[in-house]
């Protein structure tokens, strides 16, 4: 809610520990609250899945103009524009190559960015953006674009929480399975003691 357009975030931790969910729940929270428009969106983008190719990831996210590439027949919005007056939820940004990190941060700044292929007409947007990475920020993210990320939350893997925490999630992970095939289920004590004491990495996000 923080004036004119939030705070950018960054969600830190190991795979599995809730990030995607955190990010789903500040964008809903968003919605309910009103400081984002009925049909502002929730855009996702896994950075891992581009691993291998940078300039492919700079097309989605930043869109392309015709001929900007072999290939670009046509000009092709970007995830952030259809991102607009609505949430980007970047995850693995930490496979965001130093360029796009460049262009982001700037983008941060002002609101504008350039397509690949253009450099006259910049396009603006408003959008709010939520950032994932199970690395070592410092040794992966430029320092000028961390400058720009005010808000860092680093989620604990779940054998790392209280008993009270570990506990909440066993009985909600029982209950969405209950309402899934619509069966009632029961778990003795020792048994939910169990579970919330296992240390089984991810479990969280599962």
């Amino acid at each position: 809610i923080y004036p004119p357009n939030g705070l950018p975030i960054l969600i830190t931790g190991p795979s599995g520990v809730g990030k995607s969910f955190l990010a789903k729940v500040i964008f809903n929270e968003a919605k309910r609250l009103g400081t984002i428009t009925p049909d502002g969106r929730f855009v996702v983008l896994n950075a891992a899945d581009y691993a291998n190719n940078p300039e492919l990831l700079s097309s989605v996210l930043f869109g392309y103009k015709k001929g900007a590439f072999t290939g670009a027949n046509t000009d092709s919005p970007g995830l952030l524009d259809q991102a607009d007056h609505g949430y980007l939820f970047l995850d693995e940004i930490h496979r965001l190559p130093p360029a796009s990190q460049e262009k982001l941060f700037s983008l941060l700044d002002s609101g504008d960015f350039y397509p690949l292929g253009e450099n006259k007409q910049p396009h603006h947007v408003t959008v709010r953006f939520v950032f994932a990475t199970t690395e070592d920020i410092d040794n992966v993210l430029l320092k000028t674009f961390l400058r720009r990320v005010p808000l860092q939350v680093t989620l604990p893997a779940f054998i790392n929480r209280t008993l009270n925490e570990r506990t909440t999630l066993v009985l909600n992970a029982f209950k969405h399975e209950a309402d899934r095939i619509k069966q009632s289920i029961q778990i003795k004590l020792p048994t939910l003691l169990s579970l919330a004491t296992t240390n089984a990495p991810g479990t969280v996000g599962a």
